[in-house]
């Protein structure tokens, strides 16, 4: 009698333990999601900052307020006079770094929505559309490559210094969108670039994936505007 009694009651302790072990993985899961939510990027060592106040950035004489979460590089946060200032931001909403925001900012994949942005002010700059068709036009070569949203492109020649580019860009415009779009190396995502000159004289250059290239319009049209209030009037 005993023996049944214990036969029948195991099954319940089991489902006892089983129930014990369950709450206390829960909180330990619990806990763990308190402290990298409070925790901050250190924890994750993140080199980027969850930091939205402005700091000012004089680039040539060009000044601009620009949030902390957008800083690309640690030890560039803390300086105030540069040549150059690295960004990256996140798109669609071109805002910077947070905790909720962490995954996609450490995505390496030909789908990550991460733009790489750089102020300069070189001595002549020089946007990408400027360079169409004075310079990447002369060293097209091959059939055009039929592009995303109404854009063409051309391969360029091996002398050109561009070998392996290719130009995409928006025939029949005064002010045609270009873009370089490069694979650096094999069997990594192809990444394309551009320069566009903003009103107080800085150069912007912004890199993004490929398959943000569909997006082409809206991509410049917000950067444009997001650089312009960063300016400091």
């Amino acid at each position: 009698m005993q023996q049944q009694i214990g036969e029948q009651g195991s099954p319940q302790r089991w489902i006892f333990f089983i129930l014990i072990a369950g709450l206390i993985a829960i909180t330990v899961l619990f806990v763990i999601s308190r402290i990298l939510q409070h925790s901050g990027p250190e924890l994750l060592n993140s080199p980027y900052s969850v930091e939205t106040s402005l700091r000012l950035y004089t680039i040539g004489t060009a000044q601009f307020m620009v949030p902390e979460n957008t800083v690309r590089r640690p030890e560039q946060r803390n300086l105030q006079q540069l040549k150059k200032l690295d960004l990256i931001l996140l798109w669609p909403t071109l805002e910077g770094f947070s905790l909720d925001t962490q995954v996609a900012f450490n995505d390496v994949t030909k789908d990550s929505r991460l733009i790489f942005a750089s102020l300069s002010q070189p001595p002549q700059p020089i946007s990408t559309s400027e360079r169409l068709y004075s310079v990447y036009s002369q060293h097209f070569v091959g059939d055009t490559i039929e592009g995303p949203a109404a854009l063409i492109g051309f391969r360029m020649s091996k002398e050109s210094g561009f070998s392996g580019e290719v130009i995409y860009f928006k025939p029949d415009e005064t002010a045609p969108f270009v873009a370089r779009c490069i694979k650096p190396v094999e069997n990594t995502p192809t990444f394309c670039m551009r320069d566009i000159i903003l009103n107080n004289g800085a150069q912007l250059n912004y890199r993004f994936r490929l398959q943000l290239l569909a997006e082409w319009r809206k991509l410049d049209t917000t950067m444009r505007s997001k650089f312009s209030d960063y300016q400091r009037r």
